[in-house]
């Protein structure tokens, strides 16, 4: 598994957590999104949370395009950044407060940022928790969200939704039909089920649905 240990000390703690947060999930580690690739994600049967962690031997560099991407195929982006990533600024009054550095606020911007080591939940800035009013998010970009999937598994949605596709379809063909003709909660869903029960290097358990070990 690539990355630093600084990284990999990171990534473990924040899989346990979203493991707590998120007991549906199955938690993914390193899922290609687009050109980039996401350290974790928390994959529900109706929801996709993608995660990327910032050491204190990163850079923010890359950090806004990360964001732009994973923005658009997932319903929540957390970017979990070492402390190193975050000053002591003042409020109003003069009195200190715990808050992301102006590049990390820039990178993120728009997204949930955490602290690490994890800061105490009544501080404002930097403590690990989930919105709470998930329906007011955006969806993501029905496209972008199907790009997660392998060319067999998106012909494997085709045949359940009774899209016409064959073996010689291509994904371009396949997102563009399973786009136009599939509900929003239906992308999703087959999304998510997709992401669940394939294989990777390293991950939870796959998480098989019922229907499809009676098939």
């Amino acid at each position: 598994m690539a990355g630093s240990a600084a990284e990999r000390e990171i990534r473990d703690y924040a899989a346990g957590r979203l493991r707590q947060m998120l007991p549906e999930a199955r938690i993914i580690h390193e899922l290609v999104v687009g050109g980039c690739r996401a350290d974790l994600a928390a994959v529900e049967p109706e929801r996709v949370t993608l995660v990327e962690i910032k050491s204190e031997r990163d850079t923010l560099k890359r950090l806004p395009e990360q964001v732009r991407q994973f923005g658009r195929a997932a319903h929540q982006v957390v970017v979990v950044a070492h402390e190193r990533w975050w000053d002591t600024k003042p409020y109003d009054n003069g009195s200190p407060r715990f808050a992301p550095s102006d590049e990390l606020q820039d990178g993120a911007a728009g997204h949930g940022i955490w602290a690490y080591p994890e800061v105490a939940e009544h501080k404002p800035y930097g403590a690990w928790n989930m919105p709470r009013h998930w329906s007011a998010r955006p969806e993501p970009h029905a496209a972008r969200l199907l790009e997660l999937c392998w060319r067999a598994e998106l012909l494997a949605e085709c045949h359940r939704h009774r899209i016409p596709a064959t073996a010689r379809s291509t994904r371009t063909t396949m997102i563009r039909d399973m786009a136009w003709l599939m509900t929003g909660r239906e992308i999703v869903r087959a999304v998510c089920r997709q992401l669940r029960q394939r294989e990777f290097p390293e991950a939870d358990a796959p998480i098989v649905e019922m229907t499809e070990v009676a098939a």
